[in-house]
């Protein structure tokens, strides 16, 4: 018994000084995309779609944001337009300026009161445009995230947009999607990050879902991504005259840190275990 409570001071004395080591993580993901513009193949030539062949009747669009740190969370909601409020959560800083523009860049990358040396979660948001004809959409999806110290409770950051867009098709042939895209992340130590770009495009019987492979990635650890900026494609959609078609853009950016046990916590647990089973065994002989 005197073997296991002195066992049970050690580790609590370890435990004392080792409390505050706790896994620390970055991750940074950012996607922007724009000039979304619908496009008609014409004597085999893929064209920016006009009046002529179809006209946009209906949008909707919607983003939103959170931001979760140490089980403090911000959320923007939803929102109705491509411009959502910054979702921001730090113990160290106060809620940085919004970039107000897309493309999206790094808070931390553009010294905007953010740096490594403090803990924070940042979602946001930014875009312009309500039309696929005449590619007047951009849109950009950013979060971030920087964990120090002792660590309570869920980080991450989660940003994400949807566009749809009802289609009256005048002309019978051949549609798709056009729009240019570039996509940043990294991360450190235990953070993850994923990106999500897809499409889909409905007019009865045809059905065409598809991501682009690029611009759906997932990466954890001592990890970066850099694509373009570079123009995507959607597949092609036959799609009949005199009916309507709808389009369906989805965008997301996310991170979040992987909390594990540090080698410390691991030792000290098997310290515990051992003391135990050593005062179970002196009890038993």
């Amino acid at each position: 018994m005197r073997l296991f409570l002195f066992v049970l001071a050690l580790c609590a004395s370890l435990m004392g000084v080792t409390s505050q080591a706790s896994a620390a993580a970055f991750g940074s993901s950012i996607l922007n995309s724009s000039n979304l513009r619908l496009q008609y193949l014409s004597g085999g030539n893929w064209v920016n779609a006009t009046t002529a062949q179809a006209t946009v009747f209906n949008t909707t669009i919607l983003s939103q944001s959170t931001a979760t740190l140490g089980g403090s969370s911000q959320t923007s909601g939803i929102v109705v337009g491509l411009d959502a409020p910054q979702s921001f959560v730090s113990p160290s800083f106060s809620l940085p300026a919004n970039q107000g523009a897309s493309p999206l860049v790094s808070y931390t990358n553009a010294g905007m009161g953010l740096n490594t040396s403090g803990s924070f979660a940042i979602g946001d948001t930014n875009g312009s445009g309500n039309t696929v004809i005449g590619g007047s959409l951009s849109s950009s999806t950013l979060a971030e995230l920087n964990t120090l110290g002792a660590l309570s409770g869920a980080a991450n950051g989660n940003v994400g947009g949807t566009s749809v867009f009802q289609v009256n098709v005048s002309q019978s042939g051949q549609y798709r999607l056009a729009f240019d895209a570039g996509l940043r992340m990294q991360t450190s130590a235990d953070g993850t990050a994923d990106s999500e770009f897809r499409v889909q495009i409905n007019q009865g019987l045809v059905s065409i879902n598809e991501a682009a492979a690029e611009l759906n990635r997932s990466i954890s650890g001592n990890a970066s991504v850099n694509v373009g900026p570079q123009s995507f494609f959607t597949a092609a959609a036959s799609l009949v005259g005199g009916g309507i078609a709808t389009f369906t853009i989805t965008q997301n950016s996310t991170v979040g840190a992987a909390v594990v046990p540090e080698p410390s916590s691991m030792a000290i647990f098997g310290l515990m275990s051992a003391g135990s089973f050593l005062a179970w065994r002196r009890r038993r002989v």
